[in-house]
């Protein structure tokens, strides 16, 4: 199983600068749990009805998904609303999990280098995006946006570009970037992806809210 939304979003994201994007910064880390929960709702792994989630517990997933689909699966026990299902994406031990997981599927294909990042507290293995493979998945993106037949995967990650207000960093072109626009407003699937993203924003602004309150 490939998650294509979250290996894009690690593409298009990751970068290092004064420190990495998905290793350490809890917005990026929460879009990019969001992008696998998509990804397996993509391919039926999670199911939606009105507002009531499942996941098929039978499914084989990659070992990276084990704690994140523990912690789902949990979260639906006890409430099983697009909200409470949405919790999980904020979780630091998902994120990681993932990251290792997608970063050395992009490893094996050349996609990333492992760079090793020294903060004040811990060394970390960063995988940080060629520039070609880069490149190649901001042209997929668009490529599959202006298709008259649009891959979920691109849905998915335009509408977390789209929370992140991170668009413009992809797309540099405002003109083209606003027919883009144009063209997902127009699709049916999109409104289900977009009511999703709505929510999951909801859910990461109260979880920045409880932690700024807890450190401070």
């Amino acid at each position: 199983m490939v998650l294509i939304t979250a290996s894009k979003y690690l593409l298009l994201t990751e970068a290092i600068g004064k420190k990495p994007m998905l290793r350490t910064r809890f917005t990026s880390q929460s879009y990019f749990v969001l992008a696998a929960f998509l990804d397996l709702m993509a391919q039926k792994v999670i199911r939606m009805s009105k507002d009531q989630v499942r996941i098929d517990e039978t499914a084989e997933l990659p070992a990276y998904l084990s704690i994140f689909t523990k912690e789902l699966t949990a979260a639906l026990a006890e409430d099983d609303s697009l909200e409470n299902a949405l919790k999980p994406i904020t979780s630091w031990d998902i994120a990681n999990q993932i990251y290792d997981g997608i970063g050395h599927e992009l490893l094996a294909s050349n996609q990333v280098q492992r760079v090793v990042f020294q903060n004040n507290l811990k060394p970390h293995i960063i995988y940080e995006p060629t520039d070609s493979a880069r490149s190649e998945a901001k042209g997929w993106l668009i490529e599959n946006i202006s298709a008259s037949s649009t891959d979920l995967a691109a849905l998915n990650l335009f509408e977390i570009m789209s929370s992140m207000d991170a668009l413009k960093w992809v797309i540099d072109d405002q003109g083209q970037r606003a027919e883009l626009v144009k063209q997902v407003e127009r699709n049916a699937h999109a409104k289900d992806i977009h009511r999703i993203g709505a929510t999951a924003a909801e859910v990461i602004t109260q979880k920045r809210f409880w932690l700024d309150s807890w450190l401070s």
